[in-house]
């Protein structure tokens, strides 16, 4: 199961058949013929809750990545206006060392 909930995110994302997906998704939406049936109260709208939730999280999640990479991008043009310097970060693992006093 976690492997379409994957895949599905992995489509909806990807920048070519993203908007054939949501479209593709938004037709079985309202489409009469489903998985589980309509007409049948509760579980007649399951795969359609469990479809818009996953169709939902996964469009949040691209737009706040969208959003943060916009972000940074707006902070590295930022630092190199100011000049050629650009300020990087290195991460390193310090060991400490006892002294031999």
């Amino acid at each position: 199961m976690r492997f379409l909930i994957e895949g599905y995110r992995q489509l909806l994302t990807h920048p070519r058949y993203g908007v054939w997906v949501v479209l593709g998704t938004l037709l079985y939406l309202i489409s009469p013929f489903d998985i589980s049936p309509d007409i049948v109260p509760f579980f007649g709208q399951i795969d359609d809750v469990a479809l818009i939730v996953l169709m939902i999280s996964a469009a949040s999640q691209w737009f706040s990545q969208q959003f943060l990479a916009s972000q940074a991008s707006d902070s590295i043009k930022d630092t190199e206006s100011e000049g050629d310097f650009v300020q990087r970060t290195i991460d390193i693992d310090a060991v400490e060392v006892e002294s031999a006093e």
